[in-house]
């Protein structure tokens, strides 16, 4: 009696400790591995863990740097001279209920190979007493990296921090937990930083920071090809791709043209080394009652994705030369890392696993945590490893996972542990890591056509960084060396980051013999002033472009000229097109400010309604920066701002549904211009309260979500009024205008719909 008892009591104290995953609906959590399938989690030392790796035939796996000279490693940047600046999230979790996660302990250190054997043998503390950190980027006097709640700055003189770190950008992170806040840091070919979990992108200007709107993007970790496409993910896909550069589709923000360029590359199967028992939700299956799987039922391993993280393309030379630009994906829930061959065509990426049901990485110890990657400056690939038992945040646990944890002891021990292992080809070779901080800037220029990519992107930092203007004739010079396209790209992109690309420079590279090369050169036209755009004109008026994505690219740079003659061009340019929305897309991006006088010449003329309402709307709204709660007073004011603060913040809707409510691809549909957000307010409480599975079709376009949405009555934090200001502002938000909604609504839904219990609603059910 008194055994069960005692059971009863710790049964009550873990659902009240740390269930915040749990939901309602989900009415067993049997465990579904037989328990004698299951190995036990000790702490291996690294020499040990090495030994339970799998790679692919060809590959060597070895250690970069393991305990003590790094922690929880999560995220880096190199610096010129080679120096790995590693992100240590100590903090994260350390007990299964999240305690002293609030305390700043995380630190930002320098890692150094010395001797370069290919392995770390220095550690210099630079920062310490951070919360949460989670990215880092390395400029020559200070750093920038991005903390729990803010992105900041600091001076370093060296290895050494100066003064005190200040916030370089107010609001940059807006809200969200520590699976869902901005990190990243990349800074891409454009000379950008850009993120995942956000839509914003920074760029240094002096001693300022210029932030700007992006499509929002993933969820942990971002990465860039050698033609500055992005590439992202969320937890439950392993990678999509951007098919056209950053921006190139931004035009107009009060027009929303609902158009994309994003694929997902490749299926989302998981092939893992071992059982995985400790999945979140590995209790869904149809043993248990449920319509589906999470777990194989004749091997008990993950199916599909649950904890994609940070992604890498590979741009080094130590690889096989088949490897070069193909992704790498790890997924730290099940211990491994997926490959995926990328390929373009029709306007799009698609993705392949090349390595069929075997995976590149894989492992059998539990705690193998890989939560991010990186090209070396040695062409290899970092793989940066946590080496933590728990995985999983506590707003998200659920009871099942924490007895998962719990019963090997995956909770302990919270400090002390961290790898990151680099990974080679045993045919390829090493290159030698040149210092490029005491290089001369022509050597630097030079160092732009070097065949590893970091070297490229490194040589291009220190350019911009140094604007060290005697290099100009040779940048411009080696922009028509057809032999060394990327080295073309790289200095088109070096001049731009100076502030010195002009039309000749561009007009240049359009003739250059490469396609990849003219597409960037055209993508780097959008960045002209007004008068260099004038100069180019007649370049770009004689331009023909050879392919689709050229042909895209042509259409974005066209409008800005402002021309009769220009806008003639666009105008056929559309017309040879007439099937291809990207081009459609990038025309109107690029008729900011000239939708009437385009609409005018073409009059008659051009028949497609869409792109012809894109116009009007334009016009409608140019020059008029968009207000949130625009038009809004009193109460129903009160109750949007009230909505805004939930929506990106308790509720967390916008890591489904995107900061501008634009939707993020296999986790949630799109609310703007949603008729299920601005149609009948009853109908969106019940979606609210008590959630919804796909598919679902809104705008006539159909969505298939991957997971299903939770209903807001089982937060207990979310009472009917918060739900009610969730929907007020969610429906007069972006391009919607819609009436409010009270909270007496709220509350005579959930009455009505007390008996709904189970599976949230279909979309079959609220017709």
């Amino acid at each position: 009696m008194k055994t069960r008892i005692t059971s009863l009591f710790l049964a009550s104290l873990t659902l009240a400790m740390g269930q915040n995953g749990n939901r309602k609906e989900h009415h067993s959590m049997e465990p579904v591995v037989p328990a004698n399938l299951i190995p036990p989690a000790p702490v291996l030392s690294p020499e040990q863990e090495l030994k339970t790796f799998q790679l692919a035939p060809g590959f060597a796996i070895e250690p970069f740097a393991t305990e003590p000279l790094v922690e929880k490693p999560i995220a880096l940047d190199f610096d010129p001279a080679g120096r790995a600046w590693v992100v240590e999230m100590i903090g994260y979790m350390m007990d299964l209920d999240g305690k002293d996660e609030k305390v700043p302990q995380g630190r930002i250190v320098v890692l150094e190979d010395t001797n370069q054997d290919g392995k770390a043998d220095k550690r210099t503390i630079f920062l310490e007493k951070i919360l949460l950190p989670r990215a880092v980027a390395v400029y020559p006097d200070g750093i920038l990296y991005l903390d729990d709640q803010d992105l900041r700055w600091i001076k370093r003189d060296g290895l050494k921090p100066v003064g005190e770190s200040i916030v370089a950008a107010p609001k940059f992170i807006e809200a969200g937990n520590v699976e869902h806040k901005v990190n990243g840091l990349v800074r891409n070919l454009d000379n950008w930083h850009y993120n995942a979990k956000s839509g914003k992108r920074v760029r240094r200007d002096g001693d300022k920071w210029l932030v700007e709107a992006t499509p929002f993007r993933g969820q942990w970790g971002i990465a860039q090809d050698n033609y500055g496409r992005l590439y992202h993910n969320n937890n439950s896909t392993f990678l999509f791709g951007d098919f056209l550069a950053p921006n190139l589709l931004a035009g107009n923000p009060g027009v929303n043209m609902k158009v994309s360029d994003v694929s997902q590359l490749g299926p989302n199967n998981t092939y893992p080394a071992r059982v995985t028992p400790g999945v979140n939700r590995a209790y869904i299956q149809k043993s248990n009652g449920y319509t589906s799987d999470t777990l194989d039922p004749k091997t008990f391993k993950l199916l599909l994705t649950s904890a994609s993280a940070g992604p890498t393309i590979y741009r080094g030379t130590n690889f096989p030369k088949e490897w070069q630009g193909r992704g790498f994906t790890p997924e730290s829930v099940v211990q491994l890392v997926k490959a995926i061959a990328i390929e373009e065509s029709d306007s799009k990426l698609t993705g392949s696993h090349p390595l069929g049901k075997s995976e590149f990485l894989t492992s059998t110890d539990e705690r193998f945590r890989p939560v991010n990657m990186y090209n070396a400056p040695d062409g290899s690939l970092l793989v940066l490893d946590m080496y933590h038992g728990i995985i999983q945040d506590r707003f998200f646990m659920t009871s099942y996972l924490r007895q998962q944890y719990a019963s090997r002891k995956l909770d302990g021990p919270a400090t002390g542990q961290g790898r990151i292992w680099r990974v080679t080809s045993k045919a390829g070779k090493l290159e030698k890591i040149a210092n490029a901080e005491t290089m001369k800037a022509e050597d630097l220029v030079k160092q732009l056509a070097h065949p590893n990519g970091w070297h490229r992107d490194i040589a291009q930092r220190e350019l911009v960084n140094r604007k060290d203007f005697s290099v100009l004739p040779l940048l411009v010079k080696l922009i028509g060396i057809n032999e060394r396209p990327l080295a073309q790209i790289h200095a088109l992109w070096t001049l731009e980051g100076m502030g010195k690309l002009d039309a000749a420079a561009v007009a240049q590279a359009l003739k250059a013999s490469d396609a990849k090369v003219v597409v960037s050169a055209l993508w780097a036209a959008s960045k002209l002033p007004e008068a260099e755009m004038k100069k180019l004109s007649p370049a770009l008026l004689a331009f023909a472009p050879k392919n689709d994505e050229q042909a895209i690219y042509l259409a974005r740079v066209l409008g800005p000229v402002g021309t009769p003659e220009a806008f003639a061009r666009l105008h056929k340019l559309l017309e040879d097109n007439a099937k291809n929305p990207l081009i459609k897309a990038a025309a109107f991006a690029g008729l900011d400010h000239h939708e009437i006088a385009f609409k005018s010449q073409i009059e008659g003329k051009y028949k497609d309604k869409t792109l012809l309402a894109w116009l009007d709307q334009g016009a409608a709204s140019a020059g008029k920066a968009a207000v949130s709660g625009s038009g809004l007073k009193g109460e129903h004011l009160a109750s949007f701002e009230r909505g805004k603060a939930h929506y990106s913040g308790a509720a967390a809707c916008f890591g489904c549904h995107g900061a501008s409510g634009e939707g993020v691809p296999n986790l949630g549909p799109p609310l703007d211009e949603s008729e299920y957000v601005t149609g009948d307010s009853e109908r969106l409480v019940k979606i609210l309260l008590h959630g919804l599975t796909g598919p679902i079709t809104v705008a006539g376009i159909e969505y298939k979500p991957t997971a299903d949405m939770p209903g807001l009555m089982q937060n207990p934090l979310m009472k009917d009024a918060d739900i009610a200001d969730i929907a007020t502002y969610i429906r007069h938000e972006w391009s919607n205008k819609a009436s409010m909604v009270p909270s007496e609504t709220v509350s005579k839904v959930r009455k009505d719909t007390a008996t709904h219990t189970g599976s949230p609603y279909r979309a079959e059910d609220l017709k």
